[in-house]
């Protein structure tokens, strides 16, 4: 038995079309996955088996087990009957708690499923919980936490990294703006040219870098705010290159 009745109840459980289902799979697993309508349509209507690996990236798509996938079962649960008499048992200030929680939840969850195409490439955009780790200064300077301080929405492709940071300041600007996410890879190295983020003084900045024999420059791309330099010695950390 394939996968088609399956794939096909779970699309259209998230209010999509085929095209969008392709689409947001293309953008959200660039590196594996190459999909048209019509394979999915193929997948579907049971013309074609997709691999396994396939089969393994749509369920952590859909957050479902593989073999559920596999299953003639409609995907129901006898939970909402559970609910509804632990809900009645509860107190009414827990019982508005357990409100808020599933009003959140349901935003999440319509959040992730509200793709906005591109007249042009119809490339899906979503909507990603994203981990902070503290903030990255285009002016002053900022701190960096070891553990993520803060989660934040933040819509589009979201690149692989290791830290996300929030922007303070115009310091950046065109590129960066104030208060935007940025991604970071580690790294022990940059080249000219490339903007990261270092560590100075135990505050972070993100900069455009310039290395020369004896002295680093860090530049600030909004003209306004001088270039920073730094000498032989003096403590700079570079914590990684910003992913653009």
């Amino acid at each position: 038995m394939g996968i088609g009745k399956g794939l096909k109840f779970l699309r259209k459980d998230n209010n999509m079309t085929m095209e969008e289902l392709a689409n947001d799979l293309n953008n959200k697993y660039p590196n594996t996955m190459k999909l048209t309508k019509g394979k999915i349509s193929k997948w579907e209507n049971e013309k074609e088996e997709p691999r396994l690996s396939s089969a393994k990236i749509l369920a952590e798509y859909f957050n479902v087990k593989i073999n559920d996938l596999y299953d003639d079962a409609t995907f129901t649960t006898d939970n909402s009957s559970d609910i509804t008499t632990i809900y009645d048992q509860l107190t009414p200030p827990r019982q508005n708690n357990v409100l808020d929680f599933a009003k959140h939840q349901l935003y999440l969850q319509s959040s992730m499923r509200s793709n906005i195409i591109d007249i042009n490439t119809y490339k899906n955009e979503q909507i990603t919980e994203v981990l902070v780790h503290g903030y990255t200064s285009a002016g002053t300077g900022e701190q960096i936490f070891d553990e993520p301080a803060f989660t934040v929405y933040v819509k589009g492709y979201i690149p692989p990294h290791d830290i996300a940071l929030q922007v303070n300041g115009d310091s950046m600007e065109p590129v960066f703006k104030d208060k935007e996410i940025i991604f970071i890879e580690k790294s022990y190295d940059i080249k000219n040219g490339q903007i990261g983020v270092f560590v100075i003084n135990g505050e972070a900045y993100v900069k455009k870098v310039y290395a020369e024999e004896d002295r680093l420059t860090l530049i600030s791309l909004n003209k306004e705010y001088p270039d920073l330099h730094f000498y032989e010695n003096e403590g700079v950390k570079l914590v990684g290159k910003v992913i653009l």
